[in-house]
């Protein structure tokens, strides 16, 4: 079970970083909307590289990859969850896709183009939240019912190894102040 442990443990510390990161940026989208004159969209493109690169990497690398295919090979009764989480990073990648459109023609300086751009952002980042409040409230619990020791074990081992992939490839996020 302290394998399990880690492994609940590593996705908890990630996830509440990426909330941190989520709030920073929110903050500034949604303080920043109403004067869209002064919308930087190179910050707001900085910040959202950092928020992808370790948000869907930490999804795609642990949940999707590792903790979803335990939990659904354990557990048959678990399809509706899956599909729900499945569901939320589909529409995620489409909002992801948005914001980078939106962010092209923020950059002409169009102040009704930033004020949906902020729109746009805040959307992503809510979708975010709602992809970690279903990971939290049910799959986690789920997980921890459902797996096995031996496959927890097999778990923490692929997260050890992202982790030693990862910290030599990737930067670590730190959310910067809004200007």
């Amino acid at each position: 079970m302290l394998t399990a442990t880690y492994v609940l443990l590593t996705l908890s510390i990630e996830q509440k970083k990426e909330r941190h990161f989520i709030s920073r940026l929110l903050q500034y989208v949604q303080s920043i909307a109403r004067r869209p004159q002064e919308i930087d969209p190179v910050f707001i493109e900085t910040q959202l590289k950092e928020l992808t690169s370790f948000a869907e990497a930490r999804h795609q690398r642990k949940v999707e990859a590792c903790l979803m295919p335990a939990v659904r090979a354990a557990d048959s009764n678990c399809t509706a969850l899956m599909n729900d989480l499945e569901a939320l990073s589909r529409l995620g990648g489409a909002m992801l896709n948005a914001v980078h459109k939106c962010l092209r023609r923020a950059m002409r300086r169009s102040a009704s183009q930033g004020k949906f751009l902020c729109r746009t952002v805040d959307l992503y980042c809510q979708n975010l939240l709602k992809r970690l409040d279903k990971e939290e409230q049910e799959l986690l619990p789920l997980a921890q019912k459902v797996i096995s020791s031996e496959e927890w074990f097999e778990i923490g081992s692929k997260f050890l190894a992202q982790d030693d992939d990862g910290a030599a490839s990737q930067p670590e996020l730190r959310p910067r102040r809004a200007v």
